[in-house]
């Protein structure tokens, strides 16, 4: 794919998707990379606008579109929270070369800005939307742990501990890294044998996922982003991350979600752990992500790594 779509193309690709009357009035490249390019459209005939994500076959960051578009229908259909509609969905490069995504767009700032600009007064609120929503996802429940497949199956049907163990072997690049994350997995298997319910786990719930807008004088929740990592895993995956990413839960937060979802009352001595797998997951050498790795392994008693290689 170059840099940006002709278009022709994009004319060609929108009237087969919204007829041949429509009319591209504006467009914005909202993400892009090799192979892959995310557009904001503003159409008429219909008057809408869109979010259309084109991925070729050399596409990496990408995942299913498919499963994209399930995971997003199923949060529709099981919650209150703004999602938007699929429009169309193909993988299979049969007309155009590329697979696409086309969804209705819903405007909003990320978290991680608009909390700054927020006041006291506005914090607890918005924050009582987000425990809220993390809820509701967590309600979200399944027959086994493991991968989402793209009808909603679960690939996958042991115990959590395994589905925990494969999810970390996937996810952890560094052999070193993964041995010893296995290491304290291992050492504290106990604390996991009591997770029998399988729930929605987003895993990527960051302050740039999680949308806001400011309208009729308030903030509201506008959605929630970026369903990729999502899997049917343990909800205290989730809550442990969000306590360790800055700004991302206050008392507001917890009282909101303690009224539809609790976590159990191991919690505390697994949130470390779970933790921990994020940390060597992102792996990055940067003087914060450094020094809260180090503060995990400290915690966990594990050799602490200097630098990531």
């Amino acid at each position: 794919m170059e840099s940006v779509i002709s278009n022709n193309q994009l004319m060609l690709f929108l009237k087969q998707s919204f007829g041949t009357n429509v009319e591209l009035v504006n467009q914005k490249i909202a993400n892009q990379s090799h192979d892959y390019l995310v557009l904001i459209a503003q159409l008429q005939h219909p008057s809408i606008d869109v979010v259309i994500k084109l991925a070729g076959p050399d596409a990496s960051m990408a995942g299913s579109f498919e499963r994209t578009a399930m995971l997003q229908r199923l949060v529709t259909t099981n919650t209150t929270i703004p999602m938007p509609e699929i429009l169309a969905v193909d993988q299979s490069y049969h007309v155009f070369p590329w697979r696409y995504l086309v969804m209705t767009y819903i405007p909003g700032q990320e978290w991680a800005a608009v909390r700054k600009q927020m006041s006291l007064e506005e914090l607890p609120h918005t924050y009582q939307q987000i425990g809220s929503a993390v809820a509701q996802l967590h309600s979200i429940q399944f027959q086994s742990f493991g991968e989402l497949t793209l009808d909603g199956s679960i690939q996958g049907s042991g115990s959590f501990f395994s589905a925990l163990s494969e999810r970390a072997k996937r996810s952890i690049n560094s052999s070193y890294l993964r041995d010893l994350f296995f290491s304290i997995l291992d050492r504290e298997r106990y604390l996991f044998l009591d997770v029998h319910q399988p729930r929605l786990c987003h895993e990527d719930l960051h302050g740039y996922n999680i949308l806001f807008e400011y309208r009729q004088g308030q903030w509201h929740l506008a959605t929630i982003l970026d369903f990729d990592k999502a899997w049917a895993g343990h909800h205290e995956i989730d809550l442990a991350r969000l306590e360790f990413w800055r700004g991302m839960v206050s008392t507001a937060f917890w009282q909101a979600y303690n009224e539809i979802c609790q976590a159990d009352s191991l919690y505390e001595q697994r949130r470390p752990i779970y933790q921990l797998l994020w940390c060597f997951e992102f792996a990055r050498n940067t003087s914060q992500h450094l020094k809260d790795t180090q503060a995990l392994c400290s915690k966990l008693g594990l050799p602490c790594p200097e630098r990531f290689a």
